[in-house]
């Protein structure tokens, strides 16, 4: 009797212990992180479904799947939910309205249970990426981050790899994190980080701002620049003008050329032409005739005439 007796005790305490795991398994809610527009898979964690056992997907109590070995049914589009054979759900085009509670159970071939668990899907946005402003007093440097994002999400600022204790402010759907140290600061690194379950983006900035001796030094640079920039002008309007000058005196020594040229012109024409140059010194060798008896002879044929001799005579009744 002892013997059945802890047979009996032995017996209810291992079905008590496995109720127990059943149950535990069931309250046990693991966290899921999807990104929108993407896709997730669901796990059974922790347990290898077999051929006889049949899987069921729920979400909010509704079903998705049922399936074993020998087939699958999709009571939901088939298009946005898979089910592959070792009980993983696939699911694509992630929405928000995708987050919720999911349940799997398996059962075995004889309708027993085998294990429940309860998942909590998330889906969330890619984080958008910050941005730093900041503005430079005599006294004070003023830091502020800001970055648009609706969902849950993660915003710090960090100094020089130091988180800053500063919370983030909601300004009309912008997040801003203003930071204003007590102390003096010329020069220092800031990085903005976002983030959430999926996504990370990250913006740093090294800011510079000018001292009392860097206002000084920068003041003369600029005053030497516009020094440096009145003497080349000065420069360049000495020498268009000079260019300007000699051009003026260039053109009154043409223009004076010109009248020279054309008063001179009236007694370049009433003196005579130069041999030389052609025709125009026909006339002049026409004018040096030679003697009369020799224009004849060259003139013409000899004509008959009387000799000198004829005249001899005359000249002889004029002696006498």
């Amino acid at each position: 009797m002892k013997l059945k007796m802890n047979f009996r005790g032995i017996f209810l305490a291992k079905c008590l212990v496995l109720f127990s795991c059943v149950k535990g398994s069931a309250n046990e809610a693991r966290n899921e992180y999807a990104m929108r527009g993407g896709s997730v898979f669901l796990n059974i964690h922790n347990f290898k479904v077999e051929q006889q056992q049949e899987v069921i997907w729920l979400k909010n109590s509704f079903r998705l799947t049922k399936g074993n070995s020998s087939g699958v049914k999709y009571y939901k589009d088939k298009n946005k939910y898979e089910m592959f054979p070792n009980g993983t759900l696939k699911i694509d085009h992630l929405v928000e309205e995708d987050s919720g509670n999911y349940k799997v159970t398996v059962y075995d071939g004889m309708g027993n249970l085998q294990v429940e668990k309860n998942l909590i899907l998330s889906v969330q946005e890619m984080v958008s990426k910050p941005e730093i402003k900041w503005t430079c007093s005599q006294k004070l440097i003023n830091v502020t981050c800001e970055v648009k994002q609706k969902n849950k999400f993660a915003f710090r600022l960090l100094q020089n790899n130091r988180l800053l204790s500063v919370g983030p402010i909601d300004a009309n759907g912008t997040w801003k994190i203003e930071y204003r140290p007590k102390t003096k600061i010329l020069t220092a690194k800031f990085l903005c980080e976002v983030k959430n379950d999926v996504s990370q983006k990250t913006t740093d900035q090294e800011i510079k701002c000018s001292g009392p001796l860097d206002i000084v030094l920068i003041g003369s640079i600029a005053g030497g620049a516009v020094v440096f920039v009145i003497f080349l002008a000065l420069l360049i309007y000495c020498i268009k003008k000079k260019r300007a000058e000699r051009y003026e005196e260039e053109q009154d020594e043409e223009t004076q050329m010109k009248i020279r040229q054309s008063s001179d012109e009236p007694k370049y024409r009433e003196l005579p032409k130069p041999p030389v140059h052609g025709p125009p010194k026909q006339p002049r060798q026409q004018q040096r005739l030679p003697p009369q008896s020799q224009t004849q002879y060259q003139a013409g044929p000899p004509r008959p005439r009387p000799r000198t001799q004829q005249k001899s005579p005359s000249h002889m009744k004029e002696r006498l």
